[in-house]
């Protein structure tokens, strides 16, 4: 399935084929159109990595462009940030991300808000710790699951091969939304459809 539009997706958690494939960008849109609908909503990004320093505090840039739609503190946004641009099982050099806390974390921001989006980082298939993979947090924060596929050269193995393992690893996959990263790219249609009917 194909979102188009995207004010029909419920409270969600969005992941992608790969980093770059434009999470943020597409989650930006989907937190404005429930936003223009008139419902309050919370941007969730448990775990980033490759964090900037502002002010003697690491941030990240990407819980930044949520919180320009949503308004909300970035700590709230963002509580594990990591200034290593790395897999968050490398970058999270102290150890401290905590599965438990993070879904605790996000409950409560889903008693605060209509809608929550809950960006992950990185691929459907990081890993978070030596012993936890991104599946461990969708699955554990129980929403559906959206899939952004970078659309260009690879896209259609990559979405393929993202959508199944999402459906082997989970019962939440919901479906995916095209990003166009290049509008000079010659095949858009045909790759978008290729996947369409493989799916």
């Amino acid at each position: 399935m194909l979102i188009k539009d995207y004010k029909d997706i419920p409270s969600c958690f969005v992941t992608a084929t790969d980093t770059d494939a434009g999470k943020t960008y597409v989650s930006c849109q989907i937190l404005q159109a429930w936003k223009d609908q008139g419902f309050s909503v919370g941007a969730f990004k448990p775990i980033a990595s490759g964090a900037i320093w502002q002010e003697g505090h690491l941030v990240s840039e990407d819980a930044m462009e949520l919180a320009k739609v949503t308004g909300q503190p970035l700590a709230e946004i963002n509580p594990f940030t990591f200034e290593l641009p790395a897999s968050p099982h490398i970058a999270d050099v102290n150890g401290e991300f905590d599965l438990e806390q993070c879904v605790q974390l996000f409950q409560q921001m889903f008693q605060q808000y209509d809608r929550v989006l809950v960006e992950g980082v990185g691929g459907w298939c990081v890993p978070l710790t030596d012993d936890l993979m991104l599946k461990d947090l969708a699955n554990a924060i129980n929403l559906p699951i959206i899939m952004i596929a970078r659309i260009g050269l690879g896209c259609i193995n990559h979405s393929l091969l993202t959508i199944d393992k999402i459906k082997q690893d989970s019962k939440l996959y919901h479906g995916w939304i095209a990003n166009l990263i290049d509008p000079d790219y010659p095949d858009i249609e045909s790759n978008i459809e290729a996947v369409l009917n493989r799916t």
